[in-house]
This record gives structure tokens, C-alpha cells and sequence, in this order.
């Protein structure tokens, strides 16, 4: 290897962090995380980061904004054909609530985590994580009343997955506005996710780590 070689490597080394922090994420230690899915059966899935952002101002409510109504990432599981597997998910987010009904609470623990069930407060974003087989809804962000407040969650789940299942990530709102987690001097703002956002991003955000995959 060239010196002059080496010494770019370095500088793609020093210089790929600093773009991170830049778009506002970060990656822990500067490294990619290690997914606990060494065959890649939900690759798709590991580290995924969806942000809502804000897209304008809302003067009536400055503690909020205008978003998309929205915001969807399909992922296609892979695996032997006929295979089910349980993915073992670590969610973490920045989510105003929703209420869920006719749902299961699966983890008292985390009872904003809810399976199945619709969706009773229409206009506030419901954050959650859709499978086609088995086919399931798994809710994240289910609070017993609706506020003007961003709750940050850090938990484990197991979904089931079939090989070639869809598994689509999706948060829908039925009015334009959310609230904004970069609106300053409220103690539920100006939040990060530890080693992903290296600073207060705006709007809401979910970032999704693959644990662990056993096949059934």
C-alpha cells in the first residue's frame, strides 16, 4: 500500500463520523452496530431510522408543526421459503401518544407497546409495525389519553416473521400537525436517542436495531 494510499484511508475514516454528526446522526464509537441476524433473514430491519420531520410551521400551536400524514418503509424478510422466525427488535423513539383499542398489552412493563387492535385517536400519530405472515399489527406508541407531550421509549420486542413476509414500518396521522420535539424551553423537547441522533432532531423519530433471530 502507497503512503499516499494509506493516508487517505485515514482521512475517510476521520471524515465519515463528521458527516454523520452533520445530518444530525451519530453512530456509536463511530461503528456500525453489530445486528444479532448474522444470515441477514431481516437485514432491512437492523438499525432502520425513520424521521417525521417537520415541513412548516404552525402558528396557532408553536409547540408544533406540519408533517406528512404519512411515512412508510416496506422491508422484505428473506430465509428458507415455509420458515418462520422470531426477530427480536430493540425500538427506540421520540413519539407524542396515541390510544389503541381492542388491542393486547403484551409486556406490562411497556404498555404503550400493544398488538392488534385500531387506532381511537385519529389525529395523533400512531407509530407502529405492520406484518403481512403472520399477518399482525404491533402499535408503539399507545398512551391511556392523547397530550401535547413527546415520550421517549427504549424497549425489546419478538415479531414474529414468515420468509418472504412484507414488514412494513409505517406512523399515520389523520390531521397535518405533530408535535415538534425541537420546540425549545418544554422539558419533553430537545431530546436525542443516544448514539443515533448526535443532536435534537425536529418533529418525531424511531430507530430500530435487530437483536436476534431464531427460526421456529
Amino acid at each position: 500500500m502507497s503512503h499516499f494510499t494509506s493516508r487517505r484511508s485515514r482521512l475517510a475514516v476521520l471524515i465519515f463520523p463528521v458527516l454523520l454528526v452533520g445530518l444530525g446522526l451519530a453512530s456509536v464509537s463511530g461503528q456500525v452496530v453489530p445486528s444479532g441476524d448474522p444470515s441477514g433473514v431481516a437485514k432491512g430491519l437492523h438499525q432502520l431510522f425513520m424521521h417525521d420531520v417537520c415541513t412548516a410551521e404552525y402558528l396557532p400551536q408553536p409547540d408544533t408543526c406540519i408533517h406528512a400524514q404519512l411515512i412508510e418503509k416496506p422491508v422484505t424478510v428473506g430465509g428458507k421459503a415455509g420458515s418462520v422466525y422470531d426477530v427480536r427488535l430493540r425500538v427506540r423513539g421520540l413519539f407524542e401518544p396515541t390510544t389503541i383499542v381492542g388491542a393486547e398489552t403484551p409486556d406490562a412493563a411497556h404498555p404503550y407497546y400493544q398488538v392488534g387492535g385500531t387506532i381511537r385517536a385519529r389525529d395523533w400519530s400512531a407509530w407502529h409495525i405492520e406484518v403481512s405472515e403472520p399477518k399482525q399489527t404491533y402499535w408503539l406508541n399507545h398512551y391511556p389519553k392523547v397530550s401535547h407531550t413527546i415520550y421517549k421509549e427504549d424497549f425489546e420486542v419478538t415479531v414474529p416473521m414468515a420468509a418472504g413476509a412484507t414488514v412494513t414500518v409505517r406512523v399515520v396521522d389523520g390531521n397535518d400537525r405533530q408535535m415538534d420535539n425541537a420546540e425549545p424551553d418544554r422539558a419533553d423537547r430537545m431530546q436525542i436517542i443516544a448514539g443515533v441522533t448526535a443532536k435534537p432532531l425536529d418533529g418525531q423519530m424511531l430507530r430500530l436495531d435487530v437483536v436476534k433471530v431464531t427460526a421456529r
